[in-house]
């Protein structure tokens, strides 16, 4: 059950990263691309392929690439794009949720669903 819900929160907090803007600077952040990418890698048990800055709501954040490990799992080996808040750390959700509903931000040039 604990590994189905950790696909499930994967898959949720990628969805909406995708459309994240590159930034060029990085040099006020108050959390390093190391720290985030250690971060995240021990609280979540995966290797951190990639950091790069970028920007999700007006708010600037580290995009990491991220893969799970290996195993008997559908889940081995699964790539995913995670927002890291650059102040805070925290990791950045990808829903916006309305009072209808919820929608998954929109695709990068190219991008497919």
């Amino acid at each position: 059950m604990i590994g189905w819900c950790r696909s499930l929160f994967f898959a949720f907090a990628c969805a909406g990263v995708l459309a994240a803007v590159p930034l060029p600077s990085s040099a006020e952040a108050a959390v390093s691309q190391e720290a985030a990418a250690k971060s995240i890698s021990e609280a979540y048990g995966v290797q951190v392929l990639k950091v790069r800055a970028g920007e999700l709501d007006g708010r600037k954040v580290w995009l990491l690439t991220v893969m799970r490990p290996g195993g008997n799992s559908n889940g081995a080996f699964q790539v995913h794009l995670l927002a890291v808040d650059q102040q805070s750390g925290e990791l950045v959700s990808s829903f916006r949720h309305h009072a209808s509903g919820y929608t998954l931000p929109p695709l990068p040039p190219g991008g497919e669903r």
